[in-house]
């Protein structure tokens, strides 16, 4: 019986062979998992970046009570924000141009001495062919509190931001389903009442 069996290995392949197998599988599973470390390290990177991206999109800027314009459009505006707890300014401090939209005569005329009435300073009135709705009332970006004054006065009216316009005055836009002015008590204590924070702020 010669001798050169001896070595054999049992499965026909030698020792070597098998270690040799055995070193590929392990550097074979040792490049996966440096693989896989990797991509995970690089989704943690990337998720990373998305939230404090979307986190410096929501956050405030720095200077309190005015927000940088987030907007990625070439006319971003920012808005003045309330301070938290801010309520509407008074009337004596807000400027108001009633326009009617309206075919009913005179109803700006009216409206203005109402308003007058209630304390606020008053424009000439007019006339607009831009009214919605009941009542609109526009508001440049430092005048958010003076429309949110006029706003507790007006039934039904909406707001809309004008970037070009400055300081504190407004116009009030009378549409067509427009009802007239809310019981003057109930204004004055909605004056006292902290306003909604706008969208952005």
């Amino acid at each position: 019986m010669s001798s050169s069996h001896h070595d054999a290995h049992p499965y026909g392949r030698s020792a070597d062979d098998v270690r040799r197998r055995d070193q590929r599988l392990r550097r074979t599973r040792r490049m996966r998992a440096t693989q896989l470390t990797i991509f995970s390290l690089l989704a943690v990177v990337l998720i990373g970046i998305g939230v404090y991206a979307v986190g410096e999109l929501r956050e405030p800027a720095t200077e309190p009570g005015v927000i940088a314009p987030k907007s990625f459009g070439p006319d971003a505006v920012a808005l003045t924000c309330p301070e938290p707890g801010a309520v509407p300014l008074p009337p004596a401090e807000v400027t108001v141009t009633v326009l009617n939209g309206t075919t009913r005569g005179g109803l700006a005329g009216e409206v203005s001495e109402d308003l007058a009435a209630r304390g606020y300073a008053l424009e000439s009135p007019g006339n607009t062919r831009k009214a919605s709705g009941p009542a609109t009332i526009v508001h440049g970006p430092e005048g958010y509190l003076a429309a949110q004054s006029l706003r507790v006065q007006v039934q039904g009216s909406q707001l809309t931001l004008d970037d070009a316009r400055e300081g504190a005055s407004v116009d009030l836009l009378i549409g067509d389903g427009f009802v007239g002015l809310e019981d003057e008590a109930a204004a004055a204590t909605a004056l006292e009442q902290p306003v909604e924070v706008p969208e952005g702020c």
